[in-house]
């Protein structure tokens, strides 16, 4: 049944559970350390000039280095990497040891790349816009790498999910 309830930020939570979002790892590299998270709000704005909206919050331990380099790699993630998304998504597990587990490259603008990502965009950023806790980062996509022969990671109503065709030649 369908209900329609008054906002509050615990209803609004409840709500965006049910966005499926795309699974990426925001990441860059300040004096040598890498230092990235796992991110679903990352959305295309535009082709001309190719731009996405990246957004970070402000308590991570990857915001900063962002703001400071105005560099970014958004990772898009298959969905056989599950593990990784958790570790880059865990309290207890920060910096470069989040980097261990994968084979990372660097890109020519010094941001890591997760070799076998579904797409690696190679971006800088343009502009930002402070909302609550998170940055609103405008990122230009300066390069990309394309591997599409795997299904993407996406989350769903708090658990990581794959995804399916529904028509054949999807």
């Amino acid at each position: 049944m369908t209900t329609e309830a008054a906002i509050s930020p615990d209803i609004f939570r409840q709500g965006v559970r049910l966005l499926a979002g795309a699974v990426c790892i925001a990441a860059t590299s300040l004096n040598g350390e890498r230092l990235g998270l796992t991110v679903t709000a990352v959305c295309s704005l535009t082709a001309d000039p190719p731009t996405l909206v990246v957004c970070i919050n402000r308590a991570s331990g990857a915001h900063n280095a962002m703001r400071t380099t105005r560099r970014v790699s958004v990772n898009f993630l298959a969905a056989g990497q599950v593990r990784l998304a958790e570790l880059f998504s865990s309290p207890s597990t920060k910096g470069a040891q989040r980097f261990e587990p994968a084979h990372w490259v660097d890109l020519t603008s010094g941001a890591p790349a997760l070799v076998d990502a579904l797409a690696v965009l190679d971006c800088e950023i343009v502009n930002e816009l402070s909302v609550g806790q998170h940055s609103v980062f405008v990122c230009e996509v300066k390069s990309a790498r394309l591997e599409s022969e795997n299904r993407p990671l996406v989350h769903f109503n708090r658990e990581f999910c794959g995804l399916l065709p529904i028509h054949a030649n999807c």
